[in-house]
């Protein structure tokens, strides 16, 4: 649990949690899709646009 007052522990509902997985699987899978080419590509953008972390879902 948050010790900050004002803070509060998020939990996907069962809608994200579907999305994560799609998520995954099209990034696990890209490279049959897209070739491994455009996902190295787009792991490098994702690492660009996010350099002091992971990207976590915003929905």
């Amino acid at each position: 649990m948050p010790s900050a007052s004002r803070a509060s522990t998020v939990v996907l509902a069962e809608r994200g949690w579907a999305c994560t997985r799609a998520a995954a699987e099209v990034v696990g899978g890209g490279g049959e899709l897209l070739g491994e080419g455009h996902v190295r590509a787009l792991r490098d953008e994702l690492a660009r646009t996010a350099p002091r972390g992971p990207i976590r879902p915003a929905w």
